[in-house]
């Protein structure tokens, strides 16, 4: 079995976090983040119960949730558990061109 550190993403990108009202969160990638909304959603996990926040990756609150000012390792370790991982070494100045091109 595959340990957090190294599972592999199944998305890569800026992260919004939003608080819902049965205590879950809703976590949505996207190309980018304005205001602290996120702009192009192409993947969403929803009914987040666990979200684990590694190191390298800074969350940064709004009265809605938080958000990452930087592109991001996403993935889901099982329905409801969801990991936030700062990119490998090298891969991060590409991805966050690619994304704020878009």
């Amino acid at each position: 079995m595959a340990t957090p550190d190294f599972t592999p993403p199944t998305d890569h990108g800026f992260v919004v976090v939003r608080n819902m009202a049965d205590g879950t969160k809703k976590v949505m990638v996207c190309d980018a983040v304005s205001g602290g909304e996120p702009q192009h959603v192409y993947a969403a996990h929803f009914k987040c119960t666990t979200l684990t926040v590694h190191s390298g990756v800074d969350l940064y609150d709004t009265s809605a949730g938080s958000y990452t000012k930087r592109v991001v390792e996403v993935y889901a370790e099982r329905p409801g558990v969801v990991h936030l991982r700062a990119m490998r070494r090298g891969q991060n100045p590409v991805m966050d061109a690619v994304a704020r091109s878009r």
